[in-house]
């Protein structure tokens, strides 16, 4: 084993590591994510649903559709993608375990603050 070869190894690597962390652009800079933020709500839901209507267009090549919901428990919102013939979930985010934790928080959370009259 070459020690010499594992330690110009570890080097390059660190060096490599440093390039790219001085390229990498600042996201919190980004003006388009300003704008967005500055719009009213009803703006932002028709760019959110025109969005949403693009990428099903283009998941139809592979049956699948986008679905965008708020679940009903929690208020969060989920989205979903579904295969278009058997309307079976294929991924969820936030998971729905994720859905049964929140559920489950706001219940305790609920029990701990009660006022009592």
């Amino acid at each position: 084993m070459d020690v010499k070869a594992i330690a110009s190894t570890q080097s390059a690597l660190s060096m490599h590591t440093a390039n790219t962390a001085q390229q990498r652009p600042i996201i919190d800079q980004d003006p388009a994510k300003e704008e967005f933020a500055n719009l009213d709500q009803r703006t932002k839901d028709d760019i959110i649903k025109q969005n949403v209507q693009k990428l099903n267009e283009k998941m139809q090549m592979l049956h699948t559709a986008l679905k965008v919901e708020i679940d009903k428990d929690t208020g969060i919102q989920v989205v979903k993608i579904v295969d278009e013939e058997t309307k079976e979930v294929i991924r969820q985010l936030p998971p729905e375990t994720m859905l049964k934790i929140a559920k489950y928080i706001d219940e305790i959370t609920g029990l701990l603050f009660e006022k009592k009259a």
